[in-house]
């Protein structure tokens, strides 16, 4: 099994090859409205998921997650960040974080 950066890597290559990055990388309004349209795939990826949850159908699920990593990776890219950078700077905001489960939510304490 491939590690979480080697496996990201590859979806870059992957979506550089079927042209998702063109004119991706300029700061302008091509550029604002690629990354909203990958975000709005993410979105689309989610509610999908969410349907695969609520039929309980397994193999939905890991294929959804998987969808909305693949499409957060790329909007990362798009947006000059790195995916595991933005994963370790969530880690440490919620690392030492305190709260309870409410109606199946984690709520953090003020």
């Amino acid at each position: 099994m491939k590690n979480f950066g080697e496996l990201s890597s590859r979806v870059l290559i992957w979506a550089n090859e079927r042209g998702i990055f063109d004119n991706s990388e300029d700061l302008n309004e091509k550029w604002k409205y690629r990354a909203l349209a990958q975000l709005d795939k993410t979105q689309e990826e989610l509610n999908e998921t969410i349907e695969a949850v609520k039929q309980e159908d397994e193999a939905e699920i890991r294929d959804g997650i998987g969808d909305i990593l693949v499409t957060i990776i790329i909007a990362s890219k798009m947006l000059g960040e790195d995916p595991e950078r933005c994963l370790e700077i969530a880690y440490n905001e919620i690392k030492n974080r305190t709260g309870k489960m409410v109606d199946g939510k984690f709520v953090k304490d003020q």
